[in-house]
């Protein structure tokens, strides 16, 4: 019987150590999905402020779109983003900045 008791001993041995090789094995799987996860949340985030700042880029298109017919606008256009100035104007350029 004692034999029967070591063999049932030795037995339980193997399936504790392969039952804590196992939770060792999901514990190592767990930190990786959670590191992805983690990694997945970051994206997202990315992602959503790029979406919310194509909107305002669209928004600000569509009302320049709007505008499309406005000679003041044209005229806007020229002087801030050309650097245009009609005849006769005088342009000042501030040095300081």
């Amino acid at each position: 019987m004692s034999s029967k008791k070591k063999g049932n001993k030795s037995r339980s041995i193997i399936v504790s150590l392969a039952l804590v090789v196992l939770l060792v094995i999901m514990g190592v799987q767990l930190v990786h999905v959670f590191g992805q996860i983690s990694s997945a949340k970051e994206k997202e985030a990315a992602l959503s402020a790029q979406v919310e700042q194509r909107q305002r880029e669209n928004t600000a298109l569509k009302s320049d779109l709007a505008r499309s017919d406005d000679p003041d606008f044209y005229q806007e256009l020229a002087r801030s983003e050309l650097g245009l100035a009609q005849d006769g104007e005088r342009i000042f350029y501030d040095v300081n900045n």
